[in-house]
């Protein structure tokens, strides 16, 4: 973003340069036009210039991404606190502050001694997960529902989530879910009854024993602290000046909550992107933004898009309003948007992608970072077969939007696999690979001798367990040099068997980190995998334990099957600093604040950009504030709806495309499928090789 142009013109200085009472303002712009950067501005010369205390502006930022920026940005000289946070975050804070002043009136509560704990979304699947399939296996609940029973439970604590920032009581999302289907039976709607039922159940539970997941902590605050006048003092007094970035992906609860605060600010500035509108999948409601508050207050409006070249502008609306609005629009072709013929396979097309990558790096003179690849599925056999290909030639690419799992790093292997082998009354048996990879780690011996040795540990009965240094051959295959060692580690797990009762899991990983994994060798990384596990693993304990269950077998289950790994703030910020060339899916991109001189687009003809709302047990357009419940949800408006959202993913990404757009697809998908998709077909209709 070139700032300092933005920041040199004299609307920009405007914005900067508002006064400090009675300024409300709404500061609109298409995607690229600086917004962003004008409420930085804006911040620094209210506590630089207008020497207003930082406690009493409320930044409120969409992720973790956009705080990261600010928090570089926004070390002032003689600055105070900063309150700078999303609105789950500032939710999260204001209960715990005012958790007893909410006490008193909610009587749902019935475990008033403890501070409030706030649900992990894994811990929330979890404990929805077991219920469901409790139900599955002894009531032969969800009858006819093929999606596996991780899948519903995040459609399930989702719904209950998306119920509360829309203000839709708890109690009528299956019936509203139901009303809305296009095709009724007594099968569907049975669904919807005991999805409702396990809903309200895990609810009542949670809530009497003071654990909350994001629905039921904004339920909370909206309940109980929002309309007692106490609190509502003290938040006023506190809270003078107001600024909001992206209101256009604002959750419903967020802009009542900017409406209510309204009349009693002094300043306040709201970015707003009119063009926006991608984080309808987590809640956003761009229609309830637009009808609840873009009216009622003045509206600066920036034109200029910096992010993109004129020509690119004019291409992206055009594409939007064909997209959108069934247009007909034409464009001529340019070098700069490149459209590369279908490949057979999927595998080709990555392969290909790789070898543009490394062109444009080599021969063109485009820097790892001035390159995105843009995938709407980009999982790990796309990151694995680019990288393959980059990695030949000394260039780097790294997933914006995967998280690593917990087991992906083998420090962190290890200490699950040790605590496989040191409670066989868990049942969970480790993997000769575990095993073995657990062995590399503490005697560093070769591959063949772990593996050899990996499944002689997993042929002892009655549970696998390290042989006696006299089994036949042990000993070469050990080593000399390691038989101390191995004698060390071998009792020490024999020591820990015969406990009367075992550690909590986060508590023996802690012990086991320190009196056996800890060594010289040790990489900073393994030290921040190790420290990660065991703050997950205490979180976990720590609700799940409430619900009388054995939370740290439970935890052992759920990392056995892939829990991901918590993303530090520090390694955000690596991923999105280094000369490396970025994967992202369309939705972890706009969230950043990144652009790119060059954005390559894969799989251009695949049906996953037109993903479908209507699943088994969810429908996040039915599940809003601006949905009518006497309506029926038809295919027609899931087609309308899919587009809609295609053309404003399209138009934002592409306005974000400084220099060059290259495209690719393959006939076929990863599954071996023809692929269908529409957004090929817009491409082409669209480029025209002679006039416009």
């Amino acid at each position: 973003m070139e700032g300092y142009i933005i920041i040199l013109s004299d609307l920009a200085k405007r914005v900067i340069t508002l006064p400090q009472e009675n300024s409300k303002v709404i500061l609109k712009g298409p995607t690229g036009s600086g917004k962003s950067t004008l409420l930085l501005e804006r911040y620094k010369y209210m506590v630089s210039e207008l020497k207003i205390p930082s406690e009493k502006i409320l930044i409120l930022l969409l992720n973790r991404t956009q705080s990261l920026e600010w928090r570089t940005k926004t070390v002032l000289e003689h600055s105070g606190a900063i309150l700078r946070t999303s609105y789950y975050g500032f939710i999260q804070e204001e209960i715990k502050t005012y958790y007893p002043l909410l006490l008193k009136n909610c009587h749902e509560i019935k475990n008033k001694n403890v501070k409030p704990v706030f649900l992990t979304f894994e811990a929330a699947q979890f404990l929805v997960s077991i219920v469901i399939e409790w139900r599955r296996q002894n009531k032969g609940a969800f009858e006819g529902v093929t999606s596996f029973t991780d899948r519903l439970a995040i459609d399930l604590t989702s719904n209950l989530v998306r119920a509360a920032i829309s203000d839709i009581p708890y109690d009528e999302i299956g019936k509203r879910l139901y009303s809305a289907l296009e095709k009724k039976d007594e099968l569907k709607r049975n669904i919807y009854i005991e999805a409702d039922d396990i809903l309200k159940r895990y609810r009542k539970r949670c809530m009497e024993l003071g654990i909350f997941d994001f629905g039921m902590a904004v339920e909370l605050y909206n309940k109980y602290l929002l309309k007692n006048p106490v609190y509502k003092e003290q938040l006023f007094k506190r809270i003078e000046h107001l600024i909001v970035d992206n209101i256009e992906e604002c959750v419903p609860t967020e802009v009542d909550f900017i409406n209510m605060l309204l009349p009693n600010l002094k300043t306040c500035l709201l970015g707003y992107n009119h063009e926006g509108g991608y984080g309808e999948a987590f809640g956003s409601n761009h229609e309830y933004t637009k009808r609840e508050l873009i009216d009622k207050l003045d509206t600066i409006e920036l034109q200029e898009c910096y992010t993109c070249k004129e020509f690119m502008t004019e291409f992206s609306n055009m594409l939007f309003d064909n997209i959108k609005n069934g247009k007909t629009n034409k464009f001529k072709s340019r070098p700069e948007i490149e459209r590369v013929p279908p490949f057979e396979l999927r595998s080709e097309m990555l392969e290909n992608i790789g070898e543009r990558i490394i062109h444009l790096i080599e021969e063109e003179g485009y820097n790892p970072s001035d390159i995105v690849v843009i995938s709407n599925y980009a999982d790990p056999v796309t990151e694995f077969v680019i990288a393959r290909a980059l990695e030949k030639r000394g260039y780097e690419i790294k997933n914006l939007s995967r998280k690593s799992r917990v087991i992906d790093n083998p420090f962190t292997q290890g200490l699950i696999t040790l605590a496989q082998l040191c409670h066989p009354a868990y049942g969970f048996m480790p993997g000769r690979d575990d095993v073995k990879s657990l062995i590399r780690v503490l005697l560093k011996i070769d591959p063949v001798r772990s593996s050899i040795l990996a499944g002689e540990v997993l042929s002892q009965r009655p549970f696998a367990r390290f042989p006696d240094i006299e089994f036949p051959g042990l000993v070469e295959r050990v080593g000399y040099y390691n038989v101390e060692k191995y004698e060390c580690i071998k009792n020490w797990i024999e020591e820990y068997r015969k406990r009367e009762e075992p550690l909590k899991i986060h508590e023996f990983f802690q012990r086991v980190f320190l009196e056996i994994l800890i060594s010289e060798e040790m990489s900073q990384n393994d030290i921040l995998e190790a420290k990660k596990l065991i703050d997950s693993a205490q979180s976990f304990v720590d609700v799940v334990s409430r619900f009388n269950r054995n939370a740290s077998k439970d935890f052992l289950d759920v990392v056995r099957r892939g829990i991901k790994s918590a993303e530090s703030i520090f390694e955000l910020e690596e991923k999105l600093s280094g000369n490396f060339v970025l994967l992202s899916t369309p939705v972890a991109y706009l969230a950043s604040s990144l652009q790119s001189k060059v954005t390559i687009i894969t799989s251009l003809s695949s049906s996953n950009w037109t993903p479908r709302s209507i699943k088994e047990i969810t429908n996040l357009h039915v599940l809003t504030k601006t949905w009518n419940p006497e309506d029926i949800y038809t295919e027609d408006i899931e087609e309308e709806n899919q587009k809609r959202y295609l053309a404003v993913l399209m138009r934002s990404i592409l306005k974000r495309c400084g220099e060059k757009l290259i495209t690719f697809e393959s006939v076929l998908s990863a599954n071996g499928y023809e692929n269908d998709g529409i957004l090929s077909e817009y491409f082409d209709e669209i480029i025209v090789s002679g006039g416009k």
